[in-house]
């Protein structure tokens, strides 16, 4: 089961985290917001609230696109894309588990899911630039950095936001070589509470 540091988790709340830290960014109108496992689309509303910039949001779970579908119809600066991110572009499942949900079998239920990388989503949406990146993708922020870091990637994304979960496999030492990618990358900490949510930005 993937989970998350409970000990960071009590700091992240005490701090206030999800209304401060995951919220505070130089961003204004004009900014390129990417946020990859939109889940209900709460983190992007508060995102258009306090910036109205324009958002793009992957979702992979049908009935989640949907709902946000018609949480965001009449934000014409939102844009939405029913697809997974990984290494490949390829299709596979999604088992369901709520804000669980994730590639990893479960045994219960899941969903067909076509699979782009994050390179052919930027080409789909013709971007060449982004301002903030928020992943939050149960497990598969390591595969998608890793090739991201090999494929040279980081510098399209002047802002990453992203939620590491323990329970994968040799999950530490992968954080930490992503952790120096982002460093040969010339990304700089912005915030870190490991295993729940770090921020890294471009020097």
């Amino acid at each position: 089961m993937i989970t998350l540091n409970s000990n960071e988790i009590q700091r992240w709340f005490a701090d206030k985290g999800d209304y401060t830290h995951n919220l505070d960014y130089d961003l204004n109108e004009d900014s390129v917001v990417m946020d990859l496992g939109g889940y209900t689309g709460v983190w992007a509303q508060q995102i258009i609230e306090r910036y109205n910039p324009n958002i793009y949001i992957i979702e992979p779970i049908p009935k989640l696109h949907e709902f946000m579908s018609g949480r965001f119809e009449f934000n014409s600066k939102v844009n939405l894309m029913n697809v997974g991110v990984s290494t490949e572009n390829k299709k596979g499942k999604i088992f369901l588990n709520g804000d669980g949900s994730s590639t990893i079998p479960t045994g219960g239920d899941f969903v067909d899911v076509d699979f782009l990388t994050i390179d052919e989503v930027l080409n789909k949406w013709k971007l060449t630039s982004v301002d903030l990146l928020q992943i939050n993708i149960e497990g598969d922020e390591y595969p998608l950095l890793e090739y991201m870091i090999k494929e040279g990637l980081l510098r399209q994304f002047k802002n990453i936001q992203v939620q590491f979960h323990l329970g994968i496999e040799d999950c530490e030492n992968r954080r930490q070589k992503i952790r120096e990618g982002f460093l040969d990358n010339g990304f700089e900490i912005n915030f870190d509470y490991p295993f729940v949510w770090e921020s890294w930005k471009q020097i």
